[in-house]
């Protein structure tokens, strides 16, 4: 993925409408079920994705890379923050 796109803020917001026993969320011109159970993840091999202030204050950005020197200050802070 290179952004959010806007069609999908009404799902990462979980703008939700009940109808009936069942929840449903407007996704462009459709409106879909919702699933308590669904899970939404975007991934991109872009290091520095640049993702909206909109978009950033309803998604959380993970960051899985890491570098030896990096992942050896993590180990090093975490050690010696124990007594």
């Amino acid at each position: 993925m290179d952004g959010v796109e806007p069609v999908l803020y009404p799902l990462l917001r979980r703008d939700l409408v009940a109808q009936g026993p069942r929840y449903v969320v407007q996704i462009g011109d459709k409106i879909i079920d919702y699933n308590e159970e669904f899970r939404l993840f975007l991934s991109t091999r872009n290091p520095n994705p640049f993702i909206p202030p909109d978009a950033a204050s309803i998604v959380t950005e993970v960051n899985f890379t890491t570098t030896r020197s990096g992942l050896q200050g993590q180990v090093y802070v975490d050690s010696h923050n124990f007594p």
